[in-house]
C-alpha cells in the first residue's frame, strides 16, 4: 500500500535540476530523500464533522517550492500546511498524507507566500515572512479556530461548527518576536528615531497597511534613510 501510496505522491512533485551555477541543487533522487528522514507517511485525519479542515488552505491544488536543509529544492504540486501542528504535507489519498520532517526543511514557498521556521512563544512554528530589511522582519502565523454553530430560533436547528482562519502579525528584531496591530501609529512606532519619517511616508503615499505587500515597500523606504 505504502509502494502505491509512493507513487501517486511522486506523480505530484515535479523536481528538476538547477538553471543556475551556484551552491542551491535541485535534486532528482526523492527517494534518497525519504531513507533520509525527509518525511513520513501518516493517516489522514479523520473527519471530525467540523465544516472545513484545520490545513490552510480547503484546496489542495498550490504550487510550492520546499528547500531542504542539504540545499535541494523540489518543486511540488498538492502542497499544504497543517495549521494544528505545524507542518507541510502533501495530501496522496483520501486516507493518507505525506508530512514533511520539520527539522530538514529551510524554507518553503507555498503559492506566493514564503515560511520558515522560528521560535514563538518557546515552540517552534513555521511563520510567514511578510516583509523584511536590515533592522526588523514582519511576520505572520496562521491557525484555525472553530467557530461554534448557532442554534436557529425558528427551526431548532444548530448551525454546523466550522473551522475559521486566524491570522496574526508580529514583528522580530534580534531574537525578539511580538504580536502587533496592523494601524498606522502601533506600526509607525517599531520604526524608532526614524518613526516619523516613516509615518509621514505612509500618509504620503495613501498607504493602506491592510494591503500586505506594501509593507515591504515601507521598509524598503527605511532603508534609504
Amino acid at each position: 500500500m505504502k509502494a502505491l501510496f509512493f507513487g501517486l505522491f511522486l506523480l505530484n512533485v515535479c523536481i528538476v535540476f538547477a538553471q543556475r551555477d551556484d551552491s542551491t541543487r535541485i535534486t532528482n533522487d526523492y527517494s534518497g530523500l525519504v531513507v533520509n528522514s525527509t518525511g513520513a507517511w501518516i493517516s489522514n485525519p479523520l473527519d471530525d464533522g467540523i465544516e472545513g479542515s484545520i490545513y490552510l488552505y480547503d484546496n489542495w491544488k498550490s504550487y510550492a517550492i520546499v528547500t531542504i536543509q542539504e540545499e535541494k529544492k523540489l518543486i511540488i504540486t498538492d502542497l499544504n500546511y497543517d495549521t494544528k501542528n505545524n507542518n507541510f504535507v502533501v495530501k496522496v489519498s483520501n486516507d493518507s498524507v505525506y508530512v514533511f520532517n520539520n527539522d530538514n526543511l529551510k524554507e518553503v514557498r507555498l503559492n506566493n507566500k514564503k515560511f520558515k521556521e522560528y521560535t514563538l512563544k518557546g515552540k517552534k512554528r513555521f511563520l510567514e515572512v511578510v516583509a523584511f530589511n536590515k533592522n526588523f522582519e514582519i511576520l505572520k502565523s496562521y491557525s484555525k479556530v472553530v467557530r461554534k454553530g448557532k442554534l436557529n430560533p425558528l427551526t431548532q436547528v444548530k448551525e454546523t461548527d466550522r473551522y475559521v482562519l486566524k491570522e496574526t502579525i508580529y514583528s522580530k528584531k534580534g531574537n525578539s518576536i511580538k504580536e502587533i496591530k496592523l494601524n498606522k501609529k502601533v506600526f509607525s512606532n517599531l520604526f524608532g528615531k526614524d518613526s516619523k519619517k516613516v509615518r509621514d511616508f505612509i500618509t504620503d503615499n495613501n498607504i493602506n497597511l491592510k494591503e500586505e505587500k506594501k509593507i515591504q515597500t515601507i521598509l524598503n523606504f527605511q532603508n534609504t534613510i
